[in-house]
């Protein structure tokens, strides 16, 4: 009579005692030789395959076989190394393939696999403490889907054998431990006789046991001396109480302990040792006493103390400083602040230490602030802050002050500080405010005085035939306005020419599209600014009436260059193209002698006119105050 599902009944039994065996034989296995063979076992008996095998990661993560049945050496030897994972790869999951050929493996791979006969196969994994640590391998001759039993099965085995690495790891891992925990005291016995520092050991009622040679030396105590030595007499008398009280609760309570003090040397000097100790316990767990390190820091406490000095005279001096000095943090708190400081921002100190340098930023930068501080910190120099504009600094009452701010990285054993100056410039730009009230009335003036020369001018020479005359004179009237513009701009201070060849030669205007210009920033001082505007206005002028702008096909082009060989100097070339044919007039006209005369007498320049055949060629070659760069 044929029982119902008998057959998987019978397997199901068959899959329960493999699994049984395996695990009593990985029990009683007594070298992994033999936890291997009962894997290969297990395997075959519960999946019913005929060969299969076993591999570990080895120390530089490697898969290697390290058991196997029915595969040749050629296959290991081709197929070794190969892994679906790597070593210490977690939630691994197991690879089934029911025909190698149908895979993605490469042609070599599924090549050599078919020769050995291989169709189906089954990779799972073996895990340990989470990592996966190896696998072993099921084949079979012909195509196999696995079924969910089959591979339930095959995890209980792997984890099996995935336990007993465990165990066998943690049995060789503490093996180990024992070995060089027994082979570390052996050499701290050895290396604390000879350390260069004290050492000393003492039992549970405090009474020294060991003192390593140095200590010896300090002491002047002779090994032999060990036994009866006390050092509470050696304790400064101010500071024996106190040592002597927390070392006996260190004692008392079986904990560590970390005091200083001053102890007397066998030259009769007061040293200051910083004293660690901790408990000392048998392998029972019974207290033995103490181990302590003596440490001589008496130079550094002098150092210490030094340095103390060095702050408290820093500390006087941004005190006494007359601009408001504020000192931030690698996190830019405010850590030190002087009285000039509560002057200009208006709060305590109290009210700014601790605080974010931010509540000292005005609203409309506070959220920037940072940013900048963040760059500041990656390459700290020594520089004014906010170089070329206007810096404000927000008071307590909400109000603006604008102040110059000058920024000093200083480095401590905290880390990075910033030192930053700041000086309240209100009275100074008032000043400046006046100034250029001053300025903009004289500029006011010296123009309406040019528009009354242009008006008697214009007078003298209305209802006579020198209109040219006339128009040349207003001409040059007007250039020597848009110099004087230009230099107001800058308080008479410097004009760029940049800017003065723009506006001389009206490029934004009629000669949009045929006057070039080029050359680096250059500023002139206000006499270099005023010739140079009239040399253009002539040149333009020639260039308009008979060069190559009196058509509609010339150009020209401006040039300029700054040398430094051996004092600065200006390089300004006009050159022009297209116009008519130019040849070297028989006299100077006005206009030449202006440019040639002018500008060699106010310059000190050298100027030569090329009547070139294609245009007019005037090169210009002036002297540049010394100091005096580029924008």
């Amino acid at each position: 009579m044929q029982i119902p599902g008998g057959e998987k009944l019978t397997e199901r039994v068959d899959e329960l005692s493999a699994l049984y065996v395996l695990t009593d034989r990985l029990y009683r296995a007594k070298s992994n030789h033999e936890a291997f063979e009962a894997g290969l076992d297990a395997i075959r008996d519960g999946l019913g395959c005929r060969r299969a095998s076993m591999l570990l990661f080895d120390d530089a993560g490697v898969m290697r076989f390290v058991a196997w049945r029915g595969l040749s050496h050629s296959y290991r030897h081709a197929l070794a190394g190969h892994s679906p994972w790597k070593a210490g790869e977690r939630n691994a999951e197991p690879i089934l393939v029911t025909d190698i050929a149908e895979t993605s493996e490469p042609t070599s791979v599924k090549d050599r696999i078919a020769s050995e006969g291989i169709v189906g196969l089954a990779f799972i994994p073996l895990i340990a403490q989470g990592e996966v640590v190896g696998k072993f391998m099921t084949y079979y001759e012909q195509k196999h889907s696995f079924a969910g039993h089959e591979l339930d099965l095959a995890m209980t085995i792997a984890r099996q054998i995935g336990f007993y690495l465990e165990r066998t790891r943690a049995e060789e891992a503490r093996k180990l431990a024992e070995d060089e925990l027994r082979a570390s005291e052996q050499q701290f016995r050895l290396m604390s006789e000879h350390a260069p520092v004290m050492i000393w050991t003492c039992d549970a009622s405090g009474k020294c046991t060991n003192l390593n040679s140095m200590l010896r030396e300090f002491w002047g105590v002779r090994s032999e001396e060990i036994p009866t030595f006390s050092w509470h007499p050696t304790i400064h008398p101010d500071d024996a109480a106190d040592i002597g009280a927390r070392m006996m609760d260190a004692l008392t309570t079986q904990s560590s302990v970390t005091v200083q003090g001053r102890y007397k040397n066998r030259k009769g000097e007061y040293r200051v040792l910083l004293t660690v100790a901790r408990p000392h316990f048998s392998t029972k767990g019974q207290f033995r006493g103490l181990i302590g390190v003596n440490v001589d820091i008496t130079e550094s406490e002098r150092a210490e103390a030094a340095l103390r000095h060095s702050e408290e005279r820093f500390r006087s001096a941004v005190e006494a400083a007359p601009s408001g000095m504020v000192m931030t943090d690698g996190n830019g708190r405010i850590i030190l602040v002087n009285l000039h400081a509560e002057a200009v921002f208006g709060y305590e100190r109290e009210e700014m230490i601790g605080q974010g340098i931010e509540m000292l930023v005005p609203e409309q930068f506070r959220s920037s602030h940072p940013l900048f501080r963040g760059k500041y910190g990656s390459r700290p120099l020594a520089r004014p802050m906010g170089a070329g504009r206007d810096l404000y600094a927000r008071r307590k009452d909400g109000s603006q002050v604008p102040v110059e701010i000058g920024i000093s990285p200083i480095q401590t054993s905290e880390g990075l500080m910033t030192l930053a100056s700041i000086v309240d410039i209100s009275e100074r730009k008032r000043s400046e405010t006046q100034r250029d009230l001053l300025m903009a009335e004289l500029n006011h003036r010296v123009k309406n005085t040019l528009a009354v020369v242009q008006g008697i001018a214009h007078q003298t020479f209305r209802g006579t035939p020198a209109t040219e005359a006339h128009a040349a004179f207003e001409g040059r009237l007007m250039a020597l306005s848009a110099a004087h513009n230009i230099l107001t701009q800058t308080s008479w201070e410097h004009a760029s020419l940049d800017q003065l060849v723009s506006d001389s030669l009206q490029i934004r205007g009629t000669f949009t599209n045929r006057v070039t210009t080029s050359g680096p920033a250059i500023r002139l001082q206000p006499n270099q600014a005023l010739s140079v505007a009239l040399a253009l206005h002539e040149l333009l002028t020639n260039a308009v009436k008979y060069g190559a702008l009196s058509n509609d096909a010339g150009k020209v082009s401006v040039e300029w260059a700054r040398t430094e060989n051996p004092k600065p100097r200006l390089k300004l070339i006009w050159s022009e193209l297209g116009g008519p044919a130019v040849s070297s007039p028989s006299q100077r006209g006005f206009g030449t002698r202006l440019i040639v005369g002018g500008l060699a007498a106010d310059l000190e320049a050298e100027v030569a006119m090329e009547f070139q055949p294609q245009g007019l060629v005037c090169k210009i070659d002036a002297p540049l105050q010394e100091g005096i760069l580029a924008q």
